[in-house]
């Protein structure tokens, strides 16, 4: 049988697994997304067709063969022949002052935060479709802000109003309607004498001032919260894709500190907690609170929550050094209960800038921020250092079990499904495994810059919403029919791995969870991809840069085709799915503390994005205390962007909310819904996941806090 025919056959073969009612690893290849309706199918066969396509006319045939062999990955392959970008982080205060353009028309700046909230969630959903993977706003409570003071000097206004309607003495309309422009009129920080001039009546005195003011205030908060409700179930119920996908959205927040930005974070870490309308866990937007000393953290206040009851953390009374401690409490809470927020620590080395000042209100600009699953854009060799209006462009990543097992089969150490490491010098073994990475590394770069060039063909009218509107900083300066080089030349190009703990187990015999030795080379060979793509960067002025990536179906796939080429090596093969990037292995009993300063140390060599994660045992929001030690480990540790996995259950029948072993102890159900975490973001029902993921989430231990 020709080539050509046994890839017909294996389409067809996979066009009826789209069609099959039963579940499989080709429709749960993406756990946001449902392979069984109509349009989930639909979505399939593109799917399915495009990448043949771009495999066998886009492609380097050399990159191609390898993508085949699973020794590399060119993720999103099914966009490859769209042009289309990865990812963007909105300036979306920029959209909101200027209005932003539709296919049908100009959306006004919006005026209240009501109204605020619903547009990021619209914008959201509009940009889904030019791009192919996650969106985020990179300072959340900063943009949304205005939206709060708006509608503060609206209920102002109102009230006002009303009080004089009451008294029945009328009073300037013009006058006080110039109120709502007066932008020294914002929420909570607010005097007698700034009101007073917008009011021509000599009974609007001090007294009547407070009471509106208070209430006045009462109305905003509650507004907010209805805001921020709404906002989460927008996210959660607008479908963008074929499949019934939501926005795979994130939204980073923390660092404004003016009364109205603090009430956007109080407010979206309520509605968090409050969950959706029986009590289930939002899966999106995916949260992230930033860790700045001096705004959201202090030693001294940290010290004092962990000296008093979790529950004083919350009173009135308790007084705290740092203006948004009170929030990374609240957030630590949240996350105990819900599993967001994640944190992200901006006081490492290399998630600092220069140009941020704590005194300068667009300080939002010169902050890091991520997507949800991990994605980080901050340094640009083009342009402005910055995650706004920026994004990743394409990831490929690296087989690595494959590379090691391919070496030592080429050094004969590699018989009957066994390595020999009787024969093995190790020094030479590494020395080889490095110039293999070496080698790969330059492969995958040369690959991303072959569809680099192939994505700059692309002209401004293909992406409208990204380019009228500016999304991707300097869109909006393009013509319809320019290219957009100058726009996507400021994005990432970002070389990834999977499984450094299975190819460590294949060289050296343990991985870097098990032995110093083995950290300190698996720091090597993540540092060796790390070099190539520098040098990647300086030969080509691109942003090349390394990521620990996100691996969801690709750690399946790895995994089964490595095994199928050299066989089911023990703890290399011969599970369902390869580790994520450089994470310590999932099954492998290690404390708390030791895994996150293993996985910290890999952060600083991959700023294209990393991550960490601790699994918790029991009821994290029963001990507060343990989860804030982990998350201020984390800070200490060199973590660039962490977070927590504990049991979220709830019985579909009742609704109870708590840890649910086996059947519900309120009703005797057994149909448990177990929400957990499969690379950055949630999923509701284990049952979604593909093959391999199920066998990792199954083999998760428990990491004790000491």
């Amino acid at each position: 049988m020709s080539a050509k025919e046994i890839n017909y056959n294996n389409i067809m073969n996979e066009f009826s697994q789209v069609i099959s009612t039963k579940s499989n690893d080709l429709k749960n290849e993406n756990a946001n997304m449902s392979g069984d309706t109509a349009s989930g199918k639909m979505m399939k066969f593109a799917s399915i067709g495009a990448k043949d396509f771009a495999l066998e006319n886009l492609v380097n045939s050399v990159y191609s063969d390898l993508h085949k062999k699973s020794l590399i990955h060119i993720h999103d392959l099914d966009y490859y022949p769209t042009k289309s970008a990865t990812c963007v982080q909105y300036n979306i205060q920029e959209i909101f002052e200027n209005g932003f353009k539709t296919r049908n028309g100009l959306i006004r700046e919006p005026q209240s935060i009501g109204v605020y909230a619903e547009l990021a969630a619209i914008i959201f959903q509009t940009c889904q479709n030019e791009m192919h993977g996650g969106q985020a706003i990179p300072a959340f409570d900063y943009f949304l802000a205005p939206g709060v003071n708006k509608s503060f000097r609206k209920a102002l206004k109102r009230n006002i109003e009303q009080y004089f309607e009451f008294i029945d003495e009328k009073i300037d309309g013009q006058k006080l309607k110039a109120l709502l422009k007066d932008e020294e009129i914002t929420f909570k920080n607010l005097e007698f004498e700034l009101v007073k001039r917008h009011v021509n009546s000599s009974k609007f005195n001090q007294e009547v001032f407070e009471k509106i003011r208070s209430m006045s205030i009462r109305n905003v908060e509650r507004e907010t919260d209805q805001a921020m409700e709404g906002f989460i179930y927008n996210l959660n119920t607008q479908h963008s894709r074929g499949g019934n996908q939501v926005v795979f959205s994130s939204i980073n927040l923390g660092t404004d500190t003016s009364k109205a930005g603090r009430q956007v974070t109080r407010s979206l870490l309520k509605a968090l907690r409050n969950g959706l309308g029986n009590g289930e866990t939002s899966i999106f937007p995916i949260v992230i609170f930033k860790v700045k000393t001096g705004v959201s953290f202090d030693e001294e206040s940290y010290k004092q929550a962990m000296s008093i009851s979790q529950d004083k953390w919350f009173e009135e009374k308790t007084v705290w050094k740092t203006p948004n401690f009170d929030l990374f409490l609240d957030a630590i809470r949240t996350t105990s209960a819900r599993l967001f927020p994640n944190f992200m620590f901006l006081d490492q080395p290399y998630n600092q800038h220069e140009k941020w000042n704590a005194n300068d209100k667009n300080s939002w600009y010169y902050e890091p921020a991520t997507m949800g699953c991990r994605t980080r854009v901050f340094e640009n060799i083009n342009g402005e250092k910055t995650s706004v209006g920026r994004g990743n462009l394409s990831f490929t990543s690296l087989n690595l079990p494959y590379i090691a097992l391919e070496m030592l089969s080429e050094e004969g150490l590699l018989n009957e499904e066994k390595i020999n490491y009787e024969k093995a010098k190790f020094s030479q073994l590494k020395e080889k495994f490095i110039t293999k990475i070496k080698q790969y590394s330059e492969d995958v770069c040369d690959q991303l810059y072959d569809r680099y060039k192939y994505q700059v063909s692309a002209v401004a009218k293909e992406f409208p919403f990204l380019m009228k509107n500016n999304v991707l900083s300097g869109g909006a300066n393009l013509e319809q029919d320019e290219f957009v080089e100058e726009v996507f030349k400021q994005g990432t190009l970002t070389v990834g791995f999977v499984g450094l703990a299975e190819a460590l187990k294949a060289v050296l015999g343990v991985h870097h969870g098990e032995s110093d030795e083995a950290q300190e080379f698996g720091l090597q060979v993540i540092q060796e991809i790390n070099n190539v793509a520098n040098d990647w960067k300086a030969k080509t002025h691109l942003n090349y840069g390394v990521i620990a990536t996100p691996a969801e179906s690709v750690a399946g796939r790895m995994a089964k085709i490595t095994r199928k080429t050299f066989g089911t090596i023990d703890e290399v093969t011969s599970r369902d799915y390869f580790t994520n990037s450089n994470h310590v292995p999932v099954y492998y009993n290690i404390s708390a503390i030791e895994k996150v300063k293993k996985e910290a140390a890999y952060h600083p060599i991959t700023l294209g994005g990393s991550i960490s994660y601790i699994e918790l045992d029991g009821e994290a929001k029963k001990n507060l205390h343990a989860v804030l030690s982990v998350i201020n480990a984390m800070r200490v540790n060199g973590t660039n962007y962490g977070s927590l996995n504990h049991p979220v259950d709830r019985c579909k029948s009742c609704h109870y909310t708590s840890l649910i072993p086996f059947k519900c102890p309120m009703c005797n159900n057994s149909d448990i819904s177990r929400t957990r975490r499969i690379t950055g973001y949630l999923v509701g029902d284990l049952d979604g996941w593909n093959q391999g993921k199920q066998s990792e989430e199954a083999e998760r231990v428990k990491h004790k806090v000491k």
